[in-house]
């Protein structure tokens, strides 16, 4: 690795112009897979904006009709 990278040119490295918004900054804890137990839908950061995803435990409210991952 050391021999590459004297080798080689490292820059210019390439700047991506984009940009996310935040929907949502809280605490969910240490290894809590309900964080990402189910893949996007539409309305669904609306839901965690009106907190309307999670109980005040940081859990899924599940709603039916919704796919979750089972716990391992």
């Amino acid at each position: 690795m050391h021999e590459s990278r004297e080798k080689y040119e490292t820059y210019p490295k390439p700047v991506v112009p984009e940009f996310a918004k935040i929907t949502y900054i809280e605490e969910a804890g240490v290894n809590n897979d309900e964080v990402i137990a189910e893949a996007p839908y539409e309305g669904m950061t609306d839901d965690i904006r009106n907190g309307n995803y999670y109980d005040e435990h940081y859990h899924i409210i599940q709603k039916e009709g919704h796919n979750y991952l089972e716990k391992q």
